[in-house]
This record gives structure tokens, C-alpha cells and sequence, in this order.
């Protein structure tokens, strides 16, 4: 069913969309400022991906206590610590103190939040909506993050060239203060309890990874996401390397570059989110898709020109969320209430922990060999490992289609 349809996710689904769409202007601004400073495709890879690397390495540990929160106080208290550090940004640039350090430890900042409410959102949209909506939410919920994927860069490039990095802060700061007062008045539906479930620590966090081994659609999707994020995300998230390094590129040419695969994400989302995809229909096309992302990203060795390289992104940004949607789709109507939370935030480590790796992998052989070879090297690497590998992932969600 498509949870548009729904009156309190159509709020949370505005409120969300704007929000992201200053969490996107905010990291191009980051993303753009690393690189004016530095000049190094590493740096500029890791201050861009240290805004999601504490997901990957907190996120199971965090989720343990997750389905034990209150998931509004928890969404309310993460995003409001957010704006804090946001307005910090936004105050040292408009003083003029910024410098490599500065940047680090903002983006550290922002992921340690980020670890916290990635996970309170992943069970929090299973609230907002019924379970017969919650395909289509959590598509939706893609089509919000890539919308602002989108408008969010144009945005940025655009008042970053004409107005300055300050007044771009000051917009992604800003932009979240509608979701936290659309939180504090959501109404969401009763939560499910655990009941008898006092289980420790590390046992809890241990059955969350346990399950996610032993329900062979959920391994196969893992296995699948790591690839993803590792080869083809990782390059995404490089973008203002690959612009200023590989095009020798403007603030507004990584708008477009930028912009251009969130275009390929949209269309992605929103084939799933406007929920004409089965469950068996989702398994089918993560195998071929994952292929065409690593095909596609290996292209950009070859060209510098604008037009081509966002046409190359357009395709891994469709390619791409195609994989991450579809997983995480399979994975919630797969795992039960009970261990939502941490099979989940498994889903989160893997597929964020991978980025990171991946991205700073290709930043830190960027600065050796130039960003274009380095790219070239890991998708020859995908390939070679797609070789071996993906013919029993493909095997194994095949056989357990439904």
C-alpha cells in the first residue's frame, strides 16, 4: 500500500525531506570547504565519510539499547544535538577559523549522532506507519533522502558560488528545525513490547547478528550491500575529490555531479517506493544491478567531461540505491518485531562500514596514483571478486524467493 496515503507520514515524509535536504547542503559545503584546505582526495574522502563511519562501527552496540528507548525522545534529542553542532559550523566559518581540524572534528561529531539516530529511524518509520504500508515507507522513505539529494546540491553549489560558505551553513542549519517540531507532535502507533526479554548486552547484540546469518535472504542481502557500499558507494561519496582532482571542477560542477546521482537514486527509489515491486521481483534484480554499478563507475577513468560524468553518475546512483533500497526492504519484511532494531542496525554496519573503507580505500590511493586510476583499480577488483562470489549470492536468494 503506498504510505502516502497515511496522514502521519505524509508530515513526517515533508518535515524528513527537508531536513535531509540541509544534512545534503551541509555536506557539500563540508565536502567542498576539505577540499579548498587540503587538496587531497584522502582528507576530502575522510572528513565526507566520517559523517557516517560511527554508524558502521556503533550502530550494533547502540541498537542493543535502541528497542528499549523511547524512539520519539530518542529522534528528538539526537536531531536537536545535531542542530547544535551544525550552528558550531556554521559560527567558525562565519568567523573565518576553519581548518582541517576543525572540519574532522565536526564531521566526528555529527556521525557519533548520526550512529545514534540511524537507528531510532530505521525502527521509527515501523511506528509512523502499519506493517502493510511499510514497504512503500521505507521505498519513500529513500525517494525523501534522494529528493534532497538533488535540490539539496543545487542549492549548495549555487549559494556557495554566489553568496559564500557561511550563508550555505546557516541554510542546512536551519532546514531541520520543521522535522523537530513535526516529532514532538507525530502521533505513532503503540509499540510492540519484548516481553520477558532481559537478556545482557552482548548477548542481545549477538542474536541480532545471529539471526541475520541464519535467515539466508537477510545473509544474501548483506553480502550484497557489502559489495555495494564498498565499490559503488564508496565512489559516491568521494564526489568533490573526483570533481576538483579528475574535472578540475567548480563549486557548481559538483552540484550537478552531485545532483546527477540523486537523480539516479530518485528514479530508483521510486520504482520501489511506489510499491509495483514483490518481495521476489526486489531478490531478482540486486544481482544484475550490482554489476551495472560496478561497470558504470569504472568508466569514470576514462572521461572528464561534465556531461558524461554525470550521466555515469545517474546510472550508479540508480544502480546503487536499487541494491541498498531492495536490501533493506528484504530485511524488514523478513526479521521479526522483536529483533527489528538489531538485525537492522547489522544491516547499517555492514553497509556503512563498507563505505567507509571503500571511499577511504579509494581517497588514500587517489593522493598515490591520481582519484581516476585508483577508481579503475577497485572496480577491476569488483569485478574479479564478483566472479567468484556473486554467482552463490545470486544462488542462494534465488532458491529462497517467495
Amino acid at each position: 500500500m503506498n504510505a502516502l496515503t497515511h496522514p502521519g507520514f505524509i508530515s513526517y515524509f515533508l518535515t524528513n525531506t527537508l531536513s535531509l535536504l540541509g544534512m545534503w547542503i551541509l555536506k557539500v559545503g563540508m565536502g567542498w570547504l576539505t577540499w579548498q584546505i587540503t587538496q587531497s582526495t584522502f582528507w576530502t574522502s575522510v572528513v565526507s565519510l566520517l559523517l557516517m563511519a560511527p554508524v558502521g562501527l556503533l550502530g550494533p552496540f547502540i541498537a542493543v539499547f535502541v528497542e528499549r528507548w523511547d524512539a520519539r525522545r530518542a529522534m528528538l534529542a539526537t536531531k536537536i544535538s545535531m542542530v547544535i553542532i551544525t550552528t558550531a559550523i556554521f559560527v567558525i566559518q562565519l568567523l573565518g577559523l576553519h581548518n582541517l581540524w576543525t572540519l574532522v572534528a565536526c564531521s566526528t561529531a555529527l556521525g557519533f549522532l548520526s550512529s545514534f539516530q540511524h537507528p531510532v529511524r530505521l525502527v521509527f518509520i515501523s511506528l509512523v506507519v502499519p506493517r502493510p504500508y511499510l514497504a512503500s515507507a521505507v521505498g519513500l522513505n529513500s525517494v525523501s533522502w534522494n529528493l534532497s539529494r538533488i535540490i539539496g546540491p543545487g542549492i549548495a553549489g549555487l549559494t556557495i558560488y554566489s553568496l559564500g560558505l557561511s550563508p550555505t551553513f546557516f541554510l542546512a542549519t536551519t532546514f531541520n528545525i520543521p522535522l523537530i517540531i513535526c516529532l514532538y507532535f507525530l502521533a505513532l502507533n503503540p509499540r510492540l513490547p519484548e516481553a520477558g526479554d532481559t537478556s545482557g548486552f552482548m548477548k542481545r547484540m549477538i542474536d541480532g547478528g545471529a539471526v541475520a546469518i541464519r535467515t539466508p535472504v537477510i545473509f544474501s542481502a548483506l553480502i550484497l550491500v557489502s559489495l555495494n557500499s564498498f565499490f559503488v558507494r564508496g565512489i559516491l561519496e568521494i564526489q568533490p575529490a573526483i570533481v576538483g582532482q579528475i574535472m578540475g571542477g567548480k563549486s557548481y560542477d559538483l552540484a550537478i555531479v552531485t545532483a546527477a546521482a540523486g537523480v539516479g537514486s530518485l528514479l530508483a527509489s521510486g520504482w520501489i517506493g511506489l510499491g509495483r515491486l514483490k518481495k521476489s521481483q526486489i531478490q531478482k534484480h540486486l544481482w544484475p544491478m550490482l554489476i551495472t554499478g560496478i561497470t558504470a563507475s569504472a568508466l569514470l577513468h576514462f572521461f572528464v567531461s561534465l556531461t558524461v560524468v554525470s550521466l555515469i553518475f545517474i546510472v550508479t546512483g540508480f544502480t546503487a540505491t536499487i541494491v541498498g533500497i531492495g536490501a533493506q526492504t528484504l530485511i524488514q519484511l523478513e526479521v521479526q518485531e522483536s529483533y527489528r532494531a538489531r538485525v537492522m542496525t547489522w544491516w547499517s554496519t555492514v553497509s556503512f562500514g563498507s563505505l567507509f573503507l571503500g571511499g577511504t580505500i579509494a581517497g588514500f590511493l587517489g593522493d598515490i596514483v591520481g582519484i581516476d586510476r585508483a577508481i579503475l583499480f577497485m572496480m577491476l577488483a569488483a569485478g574479479t571478486l564478483a566472479l567468484f562470489v556473486l554467482p552463490q549470492i545470486k544462488a542462494l536468494t534465488s532458491s529462497n524467493q517467495v
